[in-house]
């Protein structure tokens, strides 16, 4: 008996280490690793289509990647590329006190004088608080594209991961079940629950929020808001806002074309919330958000930002994919707590 404790002690031990080793030696590709599983997740159905039409697995898996290089890939790289732009361009403008940020920053002081007539001491640094703004962006996608090797390396690896991901899924689901001490029928149903938390949530809220957020940006760019595409990643973050949602972006842009440029340009871009951004949700939710496994906006406001503040960018994904596997085990508890019982 002795022997055999030791022996179990042994192992232990030799995996403890093992698997901290493992752990930091792909640390530095967790990142890449954890968006192949969302985006093979998420691009699943386009595979398995493929795969029926084309009768080849890994060519099946090989046009998925294609079709998610350019569906997601070029896209969002050229939205964070014009959002790093234009973040500088604001930072610059407030910082020289030139164009539309410098009169910005003289209506805040105006603005300011008045309301001390009435509220002694009162403030409004309307260009400070858009400079900090600024600057935060700029911290935080200069690291991005600061480090273009690792950027194009977790890229790559990404790709690569999607593509076994989508071949071999089967394999590595089949190899968890075998390893997860749960019967094989919870664990099958955690899974389930899981893959369609994960694509109602990041096919559904997060997909609708950054289409509104791009949007938001071209109608920014077409009625003549300066720094288009800052303001449209901004606005797809308070898409998540129930009630609110873009209405928190795009209002104040209305108010500065009325004032400061012309009111047809601001007639132009409330048509355009209206008719392009405030509909895109009333249409595509219903056809992009599974009904099943249901996730308030408010709490997946709350992941998007605590998982932007832990993990970063890839945070946006990671939070309320982190909020879904929550969701998912308390679905799935019930039926835990009453197999106890028998």
């Amino acid at each position: 008996m002795s022997s055999r404790k030791a022996e179990i002690g042994f192992f232990f031990l030799i995996a403890g280490v093992a698997v901290t080793l493992s752990f930091f030696i792909f640390k530095p590709y967790l990142s890449a690793l954890f968006l192949a599983v969302i985006f093979s997740i998420i691009f699943r159905p386009v595979y398995e289509v493929l795969t029926r039409s084309l009768g080849r697995p890994s060519l099946a898996a090989l046009t998925t990647v294609v079709v998610l290089i350019l569906v997601i890939v070029i896209p969002l790289s050229l939205f964070g590329f014009f959002i790093f732009k234009d973040a500088q361009q604001v930072y610059q403008g407030i910082t020289n006190g030139g164009g539309a940020y410098g009169t910005l920053g003289h209506a805040s002081v105006s603005l300011e004088s008045f309301l001390e007539r009435f509220l002694p001491g009162f403030s409004i640094d309307v260009a400070g608080y858009l400079k900090e703004g600024a600057a935060l962006v700029l911290r935080n996608l200069g690291s991005i594209f600061g480090a273009v090797f690792t950027a194009v390396l977790g890229l790559f690896l990404m790709l690569l991961g999607v593509f076994y991901f989508l071949r071999d899924g089967h394999h590595f689901r089949e190899y968890l079940i075998f390893l997860s001490p749960l019967s094989d029928r919870y664990d099958q149903t955690i899974l389930g629950k899981l893959e369609s938390a994960i694509t109602s949530v990041v096919r559904g809220a997060l997909a609708i929020a950054l289409l509104q957020g791009v949007l938001t940006g071209v109608g920014f760019a077409l009625f003549g808001v300066p720094s288009p595409m800052l303001w449209g990643a901004l606005s797809a973050i308070t898409a998540l806002i129930p009630g609110i949602g873009t209405a928190l972006v795009i209002a104040p842009a209305i108010l500065y074309l009325f004032f400061f440029v012309s009111p047809f340009s601001a007639l132009g871009l409330l048509l355009w919330g209206i008719l392009a951004v405030g509909l895109i949700d009333n249409i595509l939710t219903p056809m992009l958000i599974e009904r099943g496994l249901q996730i308030h906006p408010f709490l997946i406001l709350l992941s998007v930002l605590g998982g932007l503040a832990v993990f970063g960018p890839v945070g946006f994904i990671a939070g309320p994919v982190a909020l879904a596997l929550l969701f998912a085990l308390l679905d799935i508890y019930p039926l835990l707590f009453e197999r106890s019982k028998q």
